[in-house]
């Protein structure tokens, strides 16, 4: 036995054992994925006659197709095999809202998530993710995605936890402790400011400042990394103020690894390297490719060899590119396989995949959509609806047609729980008409009469619009038009140039209001639409994004009141595409400076015939019950008390830009009364306002949040800790700073000035 495969030892010892054995070709092969076509992967027995060739890609097999515990087990021991020192394949796989395989459990999707604003739920749900994905094989998953969603036009606005930083990096970090307890790594992506691309055209280049960049799109990556000690890293495809990401050693390894001391291993995105080249423009070849994106810091090329190719190699071998950058990488990905057992024990339980999806599973992501849908808007309590309701019409492409999101298996149509099969099980078939309306981007004038004749004879209006998103690469979720195509509207690679709701369904929603009965607008998208007609006319909206395989069974539960809604946006509803940027944290000269709106009937200033503010806002959300807040305080063991507010000594300091002298952080307490007849969740949202800074501040940002559960008439006192980041800039020097001076703490209607003192 060779020191490396003593367990005994620690980590550094078995690496600076093994690496010097290996030849070039043999480092080479760790840098590099295997993955096979999909009618290939899922036969069983697998034919290994179609792994001769590829002995030298066995750093990872990328695993997206469901293959039995018995297809990876027999092909660990072919690549273990084929190469002289038995070095086991790391096995990755997808898992943003769900692992995805055909049988795991899909939950809503991540923006969805987002909008639960639930830290214990989100744990909840990635405990259960790990355990599929370890079952299914799994040592590394592609996920959380930690992406800001700055730009709703961006078809990948779905994956992400929404436009805020600090909800990002709160929920991010929760993903990443629950994925690694499970014995599964977390890697995240995409570093880093890929969430606000160009024209919202994904894959854009992004344009932001050194200080903008710091105070919003690195900090969830930050995060991740130093708090919740995410194991692994994938660039963007972006460039960021003309650095292609994966050619920047400053983005990958001083910032990543110097700033944030990561010690995991980077992989590129797909194709991300060959992109250098054909697409970025900054490689001549795929050596000069690779030779980038390994001085970078990038450690694994995904999902073909092009740029850690032959040509690079002989590059290494003649000198030309040092061979100290191949161990390194090579040792990355080889701590990966020591730290997470693979070593030690390669296969798969062939018997752990039937605990998936049971009976927890399911009922965990029927309350997990139950609580990611917004209750927008409820005139005259129209909502929730009595059991003891006639006849209804359900009306819309969504009503019937699962919507899961992008990365999910298509197995999955088969067992989705569409609004249609609820409400039919719930009521009878007898007092549910449906008509589909339109398609998602098409229709007929036959199909709307249809749909108008059906709303005039019911007791109201069910109408379910949005997304056709894609399960992944391009494939559409159904929804063909009468000439069998399927339009997808969202999902990665599916942008959108408007923020109307797609084809006719605007139409559609215009032409049953007619009609004379309440309607109830559901939205099942992967974005924010800009639903200004709605608004104004329909009497209830909830925006539902696309709630996983029991999302029709928690719409009609909240829907009759079984479940009181408690979503709250994670992202900013623009009232146009026009009106991007929409995001609430902004500064405080970014929405106008006269102050003078205009309409459509009245010319203004700042926008002439509009408003510049969100048609919703970040935190909006609605009950079916009442909440009061009262008795908003501060304490701290250095606090005076004036007439007008609040005086704290923190004692934060910085010195050269540094944090220095801390000695207090500052306790905000507030209590939170149900004052209607139903229990519910609240989202208890604190916000801090810095009202004079020498850098300009933003109108105000999340730093606190807590989803808490209340009895009608049930009281509970809530407490928020603030600290330097909580109050702190980018100073000039790029570094957090605490300016001394005054600033707003609000929490629902309730708000406190006080003033920090060094």
């Amino acid at each position: 036995m060779y020191p490396y495969q003593d367990s005994t030892l620690s980590t550094d010892e078995r690496i600076a054992d093994l690496v010097p054995r290996m030849s070039l070709e043999e480092k080479f092969a760790q840098l590099r994925l295997v993955r096979f076509p999909s009618a290939k992967a899922k036969e069983v027995p697998f034919d290994l006659s179609i792994l001769e060739g590829n002995e030298h890609r066995c750093g990872a097999l990328y695993n997206y197709y469901t293959m039995s515990a018995e297809t990876l087990n027999r092909i660990q021991d072919w690549f273990m095999a084929h190469n002289r020192w038995g070095i086991p394949l790391a096995i990755h796989g997808e898992s943003i809202h769900g692992v995805v395989a055909d049988n795991t459990t899909v939950f809503p999707q991540a923006i969805g998530l987002g909008a639960t604003f639930n830290r214990e739920l989100m744990t909840e749900i990635v405990t259960q993710i790990g355990k599929e994905a370890r079952a299914n094989g799994f040592h590394m998953t592609y996920a959380p995605d930690l992406d800001l969603s700055r730009d709703p036009r961006w078809g990948r606005t779905e994956e992400n936890y929404g436009e805020d930083p600090y909800l990002t990096s709160e929920l991010g970090v929760a993903y990443v402790n629950a994925l690694q307890e499970q014995g599964v790594t977390s890697c995240v992506k995409h570093f880093i400011a890929h969430g606000s691309p160009e024209s919202g055209i994904n894959l854009g280049p992004v344009h932001a400042g050194e200080r903008e960049f710091r105070e919003t799109l690195m900090v969830p990556f930050q995060k991740a990394i130093m708090e919740g000690k995410a194991m692994a890293v994938m660039p963007a495809y972006s460039e960021l103020d003309g650095e292609a990401v994966h050619a920047s050693h400053r983005l990958l390894t001083d910032l990543l690894r110097g700033e944030f001391g990561f010690n995991g291993q980077v992989i590129s995105d797909y194709a991300g390297i060959q992109m250098l080249h054909s697409f970025h423009r900054v490689a001549k070849d795929a050596k000069e490719a690779g030779k980038m994106a390994l001085q970078a810091g990038v450690d694994l090329e995904a999902p073909d060899v092009f740029g850690f190719c032959t040509e690079l190699e002989e590059a290494v071998r003649k000198g030309e590119v040092a061979e100290e950058l191949v161990d390194q990488a090579v040792s990355r990905i080889l701590r990966h396989k020591f730290d997470m057992g693979i070593f030690d024990n390669p296969y798969v339980d062939p018997d752990a995949a039937r605990e998936n999806r049971n009976a927890y599973a399911i009922s965990l992501t029927r309350k997990t959509a139950g609580e990611s849908v917004v209750l927008l808007k409820n005139q005259d309590q129209l909502l929730p609806l009595s059991e003891n309701i006639g006849k209804i019409a359900l009306i819309g492409p969504n009503a019937d047609t699962p919507q899961l999101g992008d990365y999910t298996a298509r197995s999955a149509l088969e067992r989705t729980i569409t609004l249609k099969k609820a409400l039919v099980e719930r009521l009878g078939a007898d007092r549910v008409a449906y008509a589909k309306g339109c398609t998602i981007a098409g229709g007929t004038n036959e199909m709307l009469e249809e749909a108008v004749a059906c709303a005039k004879n019911v007791d109201a209006v069910i109408l379910v619009l949005g997304d056709n998103s894609n399960n992944h690469s391009g494939i559409g979720w159904g929804d063909p038009d009468e000439n069998g195509h399927v339009a997808v509207t969202c999902g990665e690679g599916f942008d959108v140039n408007s923020l109307d709701l797609p084809g006719r369904q605007q139409l559609l929603m215009e032409e049953v209001y007619k009609a004379g009965k309440p309607v109830i607008l559901i939205l099942e998208t992967g974005r924010p639409y800009a639903v200004c007609w709605a608004k104004e006319h329909i009497p209830a909206i909830l925006q539902a994004w696309y709630p996983g395989e029991q999302g029709g069974y928690a719409l009609a539960d909240i829907l009759f009141g079984d479940v009181n809604p408690s979503g709250r946006l994670p992202i900013s509803f623009p009232r146009s595409a026009g009106h991007i940027p929409s995001f609430y944290n902004h500064k405080n000269s970014a929405r106008g400076y006269y102050k003078n709106p205009g309409s459509k009937d009245r010319a203004g200033r700042d926008y002439v015939f509009d408003t510049p503010a969100a048609l919703f806002a970040f935190g909006e959300g609605l009950s079916y019950t009442t909440f009061a807040y009262s008795d908003l305080t501060v304490s701290s063991k250095h606090v005076a008390v004036s007439s007008d507010h609040v005086i704290v000594s923190t004692g934060y300091v910085t010195d050269a830009g540094q944090q220095v002298g801390i000695h207090d952080n500052v306790e905000i307490t507030v209590t939170v009364t149900n004052t209607g007849e139903r229990a519910g969740y609240e989202v208890v949202q604190l916000y801090v306002t810095d009202e004079y800074c020498r850098i300009t501040p933003f109108v105000k940002r999340l730093r606190g949040f807590d989803k808490i559960w209340l009895e009608p008439g049930q009281q509970k006192q809530v407490t928020f800790v603030l600290g330097f980041e909580d109050f702190a800039f980018i100073n000039e020097k790029m570094k957090q700073e605490v300016e001394p001076g005054d600033f707003i703490i609000r929490v629902g209607d309730q708000e406190l000035r006080i003033t920090l003192e060094a």
